[in-house]
């Protein structure tokens, strides 16, 4: 029996060393692995386009030429209130469209001419409009019904391109 405890005790290490190297192996086979998938993804994950700045270089796919053929002309700026959940807001908004260049004039006409009546529209718009689509961050509710007045109101569906807001801001009486 004495002579089954030494050789039990020699043989206890070298497992122990056996299992070490076996780790050592399995934890190199992981971190290659890992290395490589991290490789190959990025090899293969497209670039992203270079972002454009306010005020930046024109991008490549959109050259001056192609902006020019579509300009700004500024439709009314009013200050409507809302008060859809029982608070009064008031907003001020500024409403601008894009039209086709060669239309520039002949809607700036419209616009005197109709004021009033764009006035009513976008007043009516704000005024009736859910609280939620004023906080929208696109504004894209509020443009599409504003779209749909003005182009009644202008009688020509296919004058405005766009819908611009530039400014639309919300004061609470007191404040």
């Amino acid at each position: 029996m004495a002579d089954e405890n030494p050789v039990a005790e020699a043989s206890a290490p070298r497992r122990s060393k056996g299992r070490l190297v076996q780790v050592a192996v399995v934890a190199a086979l992981m971190l290659g692995e890992g290395a490589a998938i991290f490789l190959v993804t990025r090899a293969l994950q497209p670039t992203p386009a270079p972002a454009l700045a306010a005020g930046g270089p024109t991008p490549p796919a959109q050259t001056t030429a192609s902006w020019a053929k579509w300009q700004e002309v500024e439709l009314a700026e009013c200050k409507p209130s809302n008060s859809q959940l029982g608070k009064l807001v008031t907003y001020q908004i500024r409403v601008s469209a894009l039209v086709a260049a060669e239309q520039v004039e002949h809607v700036r006409e419209l616009v005197k001419v109709k004021e009033a009546r764009i006035h009513d529209r976008v007043n009516y718009v704000i005024r009736s409009a859910d609280p939620r689509h004023l906080e929208e961050p696109g504004l894209e509710t509020i443009k599409r019904r504003l779209r749909h007045e003005l182009d009644d109101v202008f009688a020509e569906k296919e004058l405005l391109k766009d819908i611009l807001v530039p400014e639309l801001l919300q004061s609470r009486p007191g404040v």
